[in-house]
This record gives structure tokens, sequence and C-alpha cells, in this order.
């Protein structure tokens, strides 16, 4: 793909430079400079169509719809021929999305956040309420079936890895993690349409304020466990700052489901154990670590340590309830 075919398909004039390689971790993006400004292409797939994607439709409507409500976000560039959403196909392939290049710099632990982050989320989740089928936990709850967890452990002890008597100690605790986690999701009841991956590296700091990006997973979610995330994501582990985002959502009109106690932030402690699902899955399969396992330089050690990062998040959340007096034992 060139930044002609981009230019093209999007109608943005003549480009001044071929396309830079910004991010390839789950998705490829670039910069690009052409005679009407400076972009950043986005490939959403780069061949054929999966399932789901009739889906970017709604997404580009809720988007829409949380900018008008005062989200700031990069703004699209709508393609004469629209293949789903805002997406166009690049030189007859695949579904690619533009929007204006955005001047920022990254994130970082002394940005004050919390009364931005608490207001976004109480506007997205007055958005849509969801009362349909709340959807597939497993992408983005790290849910993962009994059966997965048994096999994973069975080919480590086939194979000899140091780390596979830890694992079967510990099996029984990932087992009743995921399944709180699944029933304290089903059961929740405050469904809605959201952004669903809203961390640090999807907000571009700029002079003028936080802009939230990153649109492209939109779906259903609970209101307060996306909140919970949020919150301890952005708070680079300073309870004081969890603190303030949920007085913050509060204050615009969020509402926290009663009663949750530890399971307020049962989608964090689920992202740590996904790390370790899908690390442990890319060593027993003998698949080559990509994106962020490549900051392992040895893969068994990288278990070892995500293991460890679970046991640690698992005491850290407990603990940052207590402080907060949210209540009680998540996975109790």
């Amino acid at each position: 793909m060139t930044a002609g075919q981009v230019a093209e398909a999007f109608d943005l004039g003549t480009p001044t430079g071929e396309l830079v390689l910004v991010q390839h971790t789950v998705s490829r993006t670039w910069r690009m400079t052409t005679s009407a400004g400076r972009f950043l292409v986005k490939e959403l797939w780069p061949d054929e169509d999966p399932p789901w994607a009739d889906e970017l439709v709604r997404t580009r409507e809720l988007e829409e719809r949380a900018a008008a409500a005062g989200i700031r976000t990069p703004r699209p560039v709508p393609p004469p021929t629209q293949a789903y959403g805002w997406t166009s196909r690049v030189a007859g392939r695949g579904a690619y999305r533009v929007t204006e290049w955005v001047e920022h710099r990254k994130v970082s632990a002394a940005d004050d956040l919390t009364d931005w982050l608490g207001r976004t989320l109480a506007v997205l989740h007055s958005l849509e309420l969801y009362a349909g089928d709340a959807g597939d936990l497993e992408p983005f709850y790290y849910v993962h079936p009994a059966g997965r967890w048994h096999e994973w452990a069975a080919r480590a002890r086939r194979q000899g890895r140091p780390w596979a008597t830890t694992f079967d100690e510990r099996l029984d605790g990932y087992l009743h993690q995921t399944e709180r986690l699944r029933t304290t999701y089903s059961a929740i009841g405050d469904h809605v349409l959201t952004h669903r991956d809203i961390v640090p590296f999807n907000v571009l700091m700029t002079p003028t304020g936080p802009v939230l990006t990153d649109w492209d997973v939109i779906g259903p979610d609970s209101a307060s466990l996306e909140t919970g995330f949020a919150a301890v994501t952005f708070a680079f582990r300073d309870p004081r700052s969890v603190r303030h985002t949920l007085a913050s959502y509060a204050a615009h009109g969020g509402t926290l489901v009663g009663a949750l106690g530890e399971n307020l932030f049962a989608h964090k402690l689920g992202s740590e154990l996904g790390l370790l699902a899908v690390l442990v899955d890319t060593v027993v399969t003998g698949t080559s670590l990509t994106g962020w396992m490549t900051r392992y330089a040895d893969a068994d050690e990288g278990v070892v340590q995500s293991m460890e990062e679970v046991a640690a998040a698992e005491h850290r959340l407990r603990r940052l309830a207590a402080d907060l007096g949210v209540g009680a034992r998540l996975g109790s």
C-alpha cells in the first residue's frame, strides 16, 4: 500500500512523501502528509472482511454522538466511497480509516486526568443503554473456558516448562477468577454501548486538552466495570486518583452499581489474567512472541513474571478496595 493509493481512496490531494509507520502492535497505523494536510491512516484489516464488519456502522454513529456531546475525538475524513462506517478500500482491498493528524504527547503519571476521565465516562454511559445479549466476554474481559486453561497446563507439563508446577498450583485460582468475572459481568445489569478501550495510550494530550482516539471497538460493556477499569488504569497506582475519578463520574451523573465490592475492579484483574493467558498460549503452542510480548527476553521467564503480576494485581486491587471502602474481596 502506498501514500498515493490512500490519498486517492480518501480524496486527499497529492502526497508529499511516503507513509510513515507510527504503530504496529494490534493494528498498523501511519502518518501521511499530502497537499491537503497531515493525517493518520489506520488499517482495520488488510484483506477479507471479518464477520463483524457491519458493526462499524454502529461504531461510527456512536462516535458521532459522543463528539456531539462534547467528547473530543480526532476529526474523521469521510471517504468518497465507504466500505463500513468511515472506512474505505485502498487499492481495492481491506478497510482503512483516516483522521486528521493531532499534534500531541503521550499521557504520563504527572497528568491529572481524573475530572476529564470521570466526565468522559459519564457522558459515554448516558448515550445508549444496551438491553440485548451482552456479547462474547473473551475479547475484552479475557474469559477463557476452563478446558483451555487445563489444556495449557497439560501442555506445559508435557513440555517440561519450568513454570508448569507453579501454574498447576495456581490453576484453580485462575479458574475461580474467570468464573467470578463472567458471573459479575452477566448479572450486573448496567450494560451500555461504549468505547471499551479507554486506556492511556488511546488518549492524546494536546495544548487544549485530551483527545480520545481509537473508537473502532465500540460495543457493549458494563458501565460500572468500565469505570473501575479506567479509573485504576489511569491512576498509575495512586489510590487518590482512583477516588477522584469515581467522584468525578458521580458528579457528572454517572451511577455505579452498589455492593460490588472489589468486583468494581474485576475488569482490571481480568486484563492482567488475560495477558498471562495470551502469553501462556503463545509459549506452549510454539508461536513467536509479537507486540507487547517481545518485552520478555525469555518466554518462560515472561510467564513466571506474568504469574507474579497477576498475584500482585489481585493483592493491590483488594487493598485499593479496602482503602476506598468499597467492600468485600473479589473472588470471595
